[in-house]
């Protein structure tokens, strides 16, 4: 089981260049509110799932997760625990920045990004982006049902769960 401790970003969307920290594991549930359009969705979603996959949550351009004033420097650090160890993925862009950091020391960063990403979901996370949105974030906004995924998604979550 994955248990997320702390989300923290800088230059990401509208949060400018001083770093923002959500910390995740200071209660059982964590509870955030406020009116719509103010950022919920994208502090919390986006940023997560833009640390663990690359990509945001919602359907926007992966530009736009960078802060239109600043337009660099745009970093996500996101420190979770898994199978005893404590993991801690750092993810940027303009530059673009790609660390996994396991129980304090930092993964060989000499592989490619995509071959670094394939280790984070088979190895640490063992769930692509897929299961990941339909088992741990079930967000009204984007869910899909199960039985309306396509017969290969469908499939690639069954093949997940079940290794």
């Amino acid at each position: 089981m994955i248990n997320f401790k702390t989300v923290r970003f800088r230059n990401f969307g509208s949060f400018g260049n001083t770093d923002t920290e959500i910390d995740l594991n200071k209660h059982n549930f964590v509870l955030v509110s406020g009116n719509n359009g103010h950022g919920k969705s994208f502090a919390l979603l986006d940023s997560i799932t833009f640390a663990l996959f690359g990509k945001p949550f919602r359907k926007v351009k992966i530009g736009q997760l960078v802060n239109s004033v600043n337009r660099k420097n745009m970093v996500v650090e996101l420190s979770f625990t898994t199978g005893g160890k404590k993991y801690l993925i750092r993810r940027g862009l303009k530059p673009v920045k790609f660390d996994i950091w396991v129980d304090g020391e930092e993964q060989n960063q000499s592989a490619a990004i995509r071959d670094q990403q394939d280790y984070l979901e088979k190895y640490i996370l063992k769930m692509n982006e897929k299961s990941f949105r339909q088992i741990v974030v079930l967000g009204s906004g984007s869910f899909v049902p199960f039985m309306r995924l396509s017969a290969g998604d469908r499939r690639s979550i069954i093949e997940e769960l079940l290794d």
